[in-house]
């Protein structure tokens, strides 16, 4: 009896394998849109610090957004970051506020649909620390592949 529900599981599962890794379609599918669009079209930036938890045996990364006035003019961005004022949020002390310097915040950029982008020259990762008080490069590429374009990054903090 055992092996006959087993030789059953066994056809039932191949049955299903069959079925779900199989394709009624092969030809007259129509060509997607490949976008060429390589533009960065906004830029924002974080705070983030490690803070001790449970008396210094756990660690909690805490995060703030630092509010970003962006101007874009050709391939230039020039991004004024404000530094929020302590105690909002409520986790946010002076101490932390004053810790938070261009050379150590995280980038975090919107480029266009399907692009990805790639730092240049030493310039930050976006989503890591980075050092963004000299003049950053970055170079989108579209997603036809084909279509590329060069941006500078330049901050400046306002506290």
């Amino acid at each position: 009896m055992n092996k006959f529900i087993n030789i059953w599981r066994l056809s039932a599962f191949m049955v299903c394998m069959l079925l779900t890794l199989s394709s009624c379609l092969e030809a007259g599918l129509d060509e997607l849109e490949s976008y060429d669009d390589a533009e960065i079209t906004g830029f924002k930036f974080e705070h983030r610090w490690e803070q001790a938890m449970n008396g210094g045996n756990n660690t909690q990364l805490g995060v703030v957004s630092l509010p970003t006035d962006v101007k874009i003019e050709g391939n230039t961005i020039s991004c004024t970051i404000t530094v929020p004022e302590a105690g909002n949020p409520s986790f946010f002390t002076e101490e932390i506020r004053n810790s938070v310097k261009l050379e150590k915040i995280v980038g975090i950029a919107t480029i266009s649909t399907a692009s990805t982008i790639y730092p240049l020259d030493g310039a930050p990762v976006l989503g890591k620390w980075g050092d963004f008080s000299k003049a950053c490069k970055y170079k989108v590429v579209a997603a036809d592949g084909r279509t590329t374009k060069e941006w500078v990054i330049q901050c400046t903090l306002k506290k």
